[in-house]
């Protein structure tokens, strides 16, 4: 690379990692102290020592590239020379290596040079040797057969990092739930029933706020899963939602998303006084796979008898914190951009934030309830139910890239 009229209005400035940089130290000088300023000369002259030692490194390669030229080129001058069969059969064996070797030949380490002798034997290449200052070769084809063997080792090793360990809370069914599944009734002002989505970024007044009204609840022991823990916050130890309790139908119907243990708990007593119903959800992941959202797919006790469907509303809440990836519908897909206020559905905007939100001077279509964009607590809220896996390619992860579904994606999902 050249760097023309440097020193004439240019400079150079060199990043280097904290390994690169003891190096560099430690080559300078050996008390060289740690808060001493280094110089352009200390970093050219650590890239040329590298260069040399790469050299040196390499050297063996080459030297046996050399020997093998040379025996290959005596073999063919040979022959050439004199046509004769039994030249053919040299040139044969000059030409072909061998390729099975026993483990001593390739791991057996001898003292000494355990060079060749036929490597010193080539003028030039024991020239090229010597005026380069090395004096001992090992040897290469020992050294491609091990570093092929500690290439595929750190190919296949994995760090996997989990969260740290954690005291698991202890399990409690409030009061206020037996009364709900007695009655059909939530108490009014409740302490141990909260809005589900509280982490994601709802106000700390939690009654004084309607940006995700009305909103599904969730119990104490849903939101609380180990000890010390914030239940009002995003963690590593989120519960999965898959049991919900729900009482009367339509607006009016009353949703709250329970631990597997209250579940257990309070089944008896839903059998019995079948004041409320027990909802079996999961989200739906693959493409394949059938949605739960209706809430429809297995209920205690059996609802056959008397009407009833959730709430929009409630379905695409829990379907957004639950961490769901496809939409079951068009019309589902139109509803979450307009909760998000995302461009998809504000198509005549003439301004959007980077993550396509659209603030609310700006849209032109439904509006939302959002101030201020939720598409970041979104995008925690997905990789923490996600444990690390891919999401970016289904429904859920193009619109909170800010990419709209295309029309063959669109003609997959019915009407």
């Amino acid at each position: 690379m050249r760097m023309r009229q440097l020193g004439k209005g240019h400079s150079v400035m060199f990043f280097a990692p904290g390994e690169v940089d003891r190096r560099i130290r430690s080559l300078r000088s050996s008390g060289m102290a740690s808060e001493a300023h280094i110089r352009v000369l200390d970093v050219l002259r650590w890239a040329m020592h590298e260069t040399c030692e790469d050299i040196r490194h390499h050297l063996p390669h080459w030297a046996q590239q050399g020997l093998d030229h040379n025996k290959r080129f005596a073999a063919y001058k040979e022959y050439k020379s004199t046509k004769d069969l039994e030249d053919l059969k040299d040139l044969k064996d000059a030409w072909l290596q061998r390729e099975s070797r026993t483990l001593e030949e390739m791991y057996m380490v001898t003292p000494g040079d355990t060079t060749s002798p036929e490597m010193y034997s080539v003028p030039s290449i024991r020239e090229r040797v010597e005026r380069l200052g090395v004096t001992k070769l090992v040897d290469v084809r020992m050294a491609e057969e091990q570093e092929r063997e500690v290439d595929h080792e750190v190919e296949q090793e994995r760090q996997v990092e989990r969260p740290p360990k954690a005291q698991a809370a202890s399990h409690a069914v409030h009061e206020d739930i037996y009364e709900f599944v007695r009655t059909g009734n939530l108490p009014m002002s409740s302490s141990h029933v909260f809005p589900l989505l509280v982490p994601l970024g709802m106000a700390k007044a939690l009654y004084s706020t309607t940006e995700w009204a009305p909103s599904p609840l969730a119990t104490a022991d849903f939101m609380t899963t180990i000890h010390g823990s914030n239940s009002m916050s995003l963690t590593d130890y989120l519960r999965p939602v898959n049991w919900a309790l729900l009482s009367g139908s339509g607006k009016k119907s009353t949703v709250i998303v329970i631990s597997p243990y209250e579940a257990n708990e309070l089944l008896p007593i839903i059998r019995q006084l079948k004041k409320v119903r027990l909802h079996v959800y999961a989200p739906r992941v693959t493409l394949s796979m059938r949605s739960f959202s209706d809430l429809t797919f297995h209920t205690i006790p059996d609802p056959s008898a008397e009407p009833w469907s959730a709430p929009v509303h409630t379905r695409i809440q829990l379907n957004l914190f639950s961490g769901q990836l496809y939409f079951d519908s068009r019309e589902e897909y139109k509803r979450v951009c307009e909760l998000l206020a995302l461009t998809m559905a504000h198509p005549g905007a003439k301004y959007c934030e980077i993550d396509g939100f659209v603030p609310k001077k700006y849209r032109t279509g439904r509006s939302s309830p959002f101030a201020r964009s939720k598409i970041d607590i979104l995008k925690v809220l997905i990789s923490l139910r996600r444990k690390g896996m891919g999401y970016n390619r289904t429904h859920l992860g193009q619109i909170l890239n800010a990419s709209p579904l295309s029309e063959e994606t669109l003609s997959g999902i019915s009407s």
